[in-house]
């Protein structure tokens, strides 16, 4: 990911932010949505807009892609339809929608993803050691999983 070296200004405040946080910040801010400096768990309005945001791009998703989505307490369950139901274009735009909402939840939240993504990495990567995958395609954790350490990099951030 390439990292925008930038002056400090409203929409940069830190002196480094990828391209991508600087321009969900941008929209964040022009929005009038609230965009700490610190880490922080949002207020409720904003907590339910930015759960909304993402199920609504979600959603969008698998209309794209010709999956029916039900989520349920305990789980979700989705089945595919026929390829020819896809749109691809569609697909895309809501795969970057999705990047939108999600980079602007981090952004929301006042932290800086970047520390915590190498540290998740680092626990998703220990999966493959003993872990395996199911039949729907997903790598369950094994024994020697190592769970991400996030607290410390939330931390480091106040």
């Amino acid at each position: 990911m390439a990292v925008v070296l930038c002056r400090r200004s409203r929409f940069n405040p830190l002196p480094f932010m990828t391209r991508e946080q600087l321009q969900v910040r941008e929209f964040m801010l022009r929005a009038g949505q609230e965009c700490p400096l610190k880490p922080k768990i949002p207020s409720k309005e904003v907590r339910e807009l930015r759960v909304k945001l993402i199920a609504e791009e979600l959603i969008e998703l698998a209309l794209a892609y010709n999956v029916n989505l039900v989520i349920v307490a305990g789980g979700v369950h989705v089945k595919a339809g026929e390829e020819t139901g896809c749109n691809l274009v569609e697909a895309y735009d809501a795969t970057l929608d999705l990047e939108v909402v999600v980079r602007g939840n981090g952004v929301a939240m006042g932290v800086d993803p970047e520390p915590g993504w190498e540290e998740v990495h680092r626990s998703n990567m220990t999966k493959f050691i003993d872990g395996f995958r199911r039949e729907d395609g997903k790598w369950v954790k094994g024994p020697s999983y190592s769970p991400a350490n996030l607290g410390p990099i939330l931390e480091a951030q106040k």
